[in-house]
């Protein structure tokens, strides 16, 4: 159905076309988000300690009970490093896709672009603390 003769290869190009496209639209979409967290901070201080606090440590915290529960359940495999995957999503900074939605919206850019900031500034300290301690857990 798809390949270099098929039928439907001209909907297999155009997704592609799309998809290839859509990587260097969102990198600019973040920046822009990040640059106007910048300009303006309507949040307190102690709110974005709180969603950096629960994004990084009590959700990566909750990622490991859930995995080590799917494990002993049989859900997960034991191979360690589709585990060490799966626990580092618990871990990675909130999607670009939430930046792209408030745009789209026109409800809560500001706010939403100062809390990416923040997670994304801590995300290179957090990453490191928790695969560090993913691949002690895996080994």
């Amino acid at each position: 159905m798809i390949g270099d003769n098929a039928p439907l290869r001209v909907i297999n190009n155009s997704a592609s076309l799309l998809g290839e496209a859509t990587v260097p639209a969102m990198t600019l979409i973040v920046g822009a988000n990040l640059y106007k967290g910048l300009k303006k901070s309507g949040l307190g201080l102690w709110l974005i300690v709180g969603i950096l606090v629960v994004r990084y440590v009590a959700l990566s915290l909750i990622g490991i009970l859930i995995i080590k529960a799917a494990q002993h359940v049989g859900f997960v495999g034991s191979d360690p490093l589709y585990t060490f995957v799966l626990l580092i999503q618990y871990s990675l900074p909130p999607a670009m896709a939430i930046g792209t939605i408030t745009q789209l919206f026109k409800v809560g850019e500001s706010e939403c672009s100062v809390i990416m900031l923040w997670t994304y500034a801590m995300a290179a300290i957090s990453l490191t603390f928790w695969s560090t301690f993913f691949m002690w857990l895996v080994s």
